[in-house]
């Protein structure tokens, strides 16, 4: 089955998690994550999380994920809004100088975020009926 959705990353612990999921991990930054959504946005894909969700200064984190519709149904313009906003924003929270992330507040970001996506994910699934597990292919259709 084909799911309604697919993600954009640049958080490796979500592709090594859930390796079934239909996933475009980034090798990069939050914004290089923001940036390709909204070229898929510009695709006509539309947003299903905000990209500001959790609370959390974009410019201030090493990794973001986003869900995605697989359907392209043309330009949702407040898709657009959103993303060039969480841009703009993750601009305005962004240290002025280059900064490089300890190993252990990586895994930390990385675990957050992931938390986020199993929220996320639990939500989605939800709305088809189906169950987390199903994704890994151990029961259900």
């Amino acid at each position: 089955m084909t799911e309604a959705f697919f993600l954009v990353s640049n958080n490796p612990l979500v592709a090594v998690t859930y390796p079934d999921l239909d996933l475009c991990l980034i090798e990069g930054f939050v914004l290089d994550t923001f940036l390709r959504t909204r070229d898929y946005i510009h695709c006509g894909h539309r947003l299903l999380t905000h990209p500001l969700s959790g609370s959390l200064k974009p410019g201030r984190i090493p990794c973001k994920t986003v869900f995605l519709t697989s359907e392209k149904p043309g330009l949702d313009l407040d898709s657009l809004r959103y993303i060039e906003s969480s841009i703009e924003i993750y601009h305005k929270t962004a240290p002025r100088l280059p900064y490089s992330w300890p190993e252990r507040l990586l895994a930390d970001y990385a675990a957050v975020d992931l938390s986020h996506v199993e929220a996320a994910l639990e939500s989605m699934l939800s709305l088809t009926g189906r169950r987390r597990h199903d994704r890994a292919g151990t029961g259900g259709s």
